[in-house]
């Protein structure tokens, strides 16, 4: 019975799994209804491999841990995973920057980064700016 409590405490408090539960738990995800796509999370710890199958299918996600073929197949040291999914971390500048490889559809990537949480303190939202306050400050007129 502990045994089963430290490891149920420890899956809560992992932000990876946590993640992943979130994203499986709706079923049905409003910003993902356009897409249909298949990527595989191999979070690398050590010598360790864990692997995450994400099938989405015109916003229907389901998360298991099966070896089934992806779209993409991307391979991540959990420390960096851990930080894109707590917000520390931009998916688009951690690719850039070489932290994790991406096999396959780069575009089923982009549109699975749309999941992932803005920086810490961050509303997800940000007022439209004009193209004529863009300018002023640039100081042209």
């Amino acid at each position: 019975m502990a045994e089963e409590r430290a490891s149920f405490v420890a899956a809560a408090a992992d932000p990876v799994t946590q993640f992943f539960a979130a994203l499986d738990e709706p079923g049905h995800l409003a910003t993902l209804e356009g897409d249909s796509t298949v990527i595989r999370f191999d979070v690398l710890d050590g010598k360790k491999a864990e692997r995450w199958h994400v099938s989405i299918a015109r916003g229907e996600v389901a998360v298991t841990h099966d070896d089934r073929p992806a779209d993409a197949t991307v391979r991540i040291d959990r420390r960096h995973f851990e930080a894109m999914v707590t917000g520390y971390l931009n998916a688009q500048a951690a690719f850039l920057r070489g932290l994790f490889a991406c096999e396959g559809s780069v575009g089923a990537l982009m549109s699975f980064q749309r999941c992932l949480p803005g920086p810490p303190g961050s509303t997800g939202r940000v007022a439209p700016i004009s193209s004529k306050t863009v300018m002023a400050g640039r100081g042209a007129k």
